[in-house]
């Protein structure tokens, strides 16, 4: 059977996203190493809660993904490696495979996204513990802007197949996964800066409003508002982006409009940066960590001195790497490693920070302060432009023809398994010769 018309089909090597089921594979494998590294990090400076509360979502992540993958798959049992043969045999992933990804991006991903960013910017890091937790807040932001597309392909079959979507509006799933990458990697660098520069205990309470939010749109839309607002509170990102803000088709015809989490998403982030202008030298109250000094010299003193102090250290490394470059165009010396080398450039530090860790708040900074305003103006650019985002309105055509392709690349997922035979008799076979050949 040909390929279906805009289908991707599954291979084994692929750098271009979504990337080649090994790649992957690869990927999964590596961010849990890098999950487990933040929690050594943790651990070796005496955090113990941040750790604690990283092996929770880790834990909770692959408790859920061994029993769901188990139920799904063919082979009765959590298998990635097998499972990644058998998306290669039919050329389209397997319901597992979507379960095993699906448990990453809503659980594990948001959990550890706030997390590790945030627990990291209060530590002395050294260069390979702010690499770690920089990569780890990048792969989060990843896996929370496509378990938003999975949630955007969504249209009541009871699994999400977002390759369906990618087939027939490829570049608008692409654009809307650009979007939700810069969206959520702003998002949890803001938390991290917010957090730091006061407490989280004033950062979580907008999650909760904004899962109020869902719950309110849902009930504008007739039922189940109770539903949606404890689905919300456990499934952060949700309460990030919101559950009816979606900008393709609806998951069902009663579903609330858009209008209200998106107005609450602006007003969550433009709180949060009025907040840090503040000046609590007392903190918020006396009571354990809450009174410890809080606002702007804060965040003067943990974001905005290392970021300058990285400004200025680019701005000569820069200039140097300028100057060598005119200096052997002219020739005019043969020892510039002695009058222009980089010995007059140092590296960024502040009186509080490392230079690890001065590096690693200003990214968080940057992505703050570039990202969010993006967001923000993309939200609104959303509700201007786009009624099913703002309004509730479905795109009936677009939904039926993304079920129309989700059966035209089933089918030939269902040819392919048969020309190929069928991978999980094969393992069954090998299973029981091992067997026989133990006894």
């Amino acid at each position: 059977m040909a390929v279906p018309e805009g289908y991707d089909p599954v291979i084994a090597f692929k750098l271009c996203p979504p990337g080649g089921i090994v790649f992957q594979l690869g990927i999964y494998i590596f961010d849990i190493i890098n999950d487990v590294a933040q929690i050594g990090t943790f651990v070796y400076h005496g955090d113990f809660w941040f750790a604690a509360f990283m092996v929770v979502f880790i834990g909770l992540s692959f408790l859920r993904t061994s029993t769901t993958m188990s139920s799904a798959s063919q082979l009765k049992r959590f298998d990635p490696l097998g499972e990644a043969q058998l998306c290669l045999a039919r050329q389209v992933p397997t319901l597992a495979w979507q379960e095993m990804l699906m448990c990453e991006r809503v659980i594990e991903a948001p959990g550890t996204g706030l997390i590790g960013p945030y627990g990291a910017s209060l530590l002395a890091l050294t260069p390979l513990q702010a690499a770690s937790a920089l990569y780890g807040l990048i792969s989060s932001a990843k896996a929370m802007a496509e378990g938003r597309l999975d949630q955007e392909a969504s249209v009541g079959r009871g699994s999400m197949q977002s390759y369906s979507l990618r087939a027939v509006r490829p570049v608008k799933a692409a654009m809307l996964t650009v979007w939700y990458f810069a969206a959520f990697a702003g998002e949890l660098a803001a938390f991290a800066v917010v957090s730091a520069t006061l407490h989280p205990l004033v950062t979580l309470p907008g999650y909760a409003l904004g899962a109020m939010a869902n719950g309110a749109a849902e009930w504008s839309g007739g039922e189940d508002y109770l539903w949606m607002t404890a689905f919300s509170c456990m499934m952060v990102a949700v309460a990030m982006a919101g559950a009816q803000t979606r900008s393709f088709t609806k998951y069902k015809t009663e579903e609330g409009p858009g209008l209200l989490p998106a107005l609450f998403i602006l007003c969550r982030l433009c709180a949060w940066a009025a907040l840090c202008c503040l000046d609590l030298p007392q903190g918020l109250l006396a009571l354990g960590s809450l009174q410890r000094p809080m606002g702007f010299p804060v965040l003067q003193a943990k974001f905005l001195e290392p970021a300058a102090a990285c400004g200025e250290a680019l701005a000569c490394f820069t200039s140097q790497v300028w100057l060598r470059a005119e200096t052997k165009t002219n020739s005019t010396t043969r020892s510039f490693g002695v009058e222009a080398g980089f010995h007059a450039c140092s590296w960024p530090a502040t009186d509080e920070l490392s230079t690890p860790s001065a590096i690693f708040n200003s990214c968080l900074l940057f992505l703050a302060v570039v990202l969010v305003p993006i967001h923000m103006c993309v939200v609104c650019a959303m509700l201007l432009l786009n009624p099913l985002y703002a309004c509730g309105t479905d795109n009936v055509d677009l939904k039926e023809e993304v079920k129309a392709k989700q059966v035209e690349i089933d089918e030939f997922a269902r040819q392919n398994k048969e020309m190929n035979g069928e991978y999980t008799e094969l393992c069954m076979l090998s299973d029981c010769y091992s067997n026989s050949d133990s006894e």
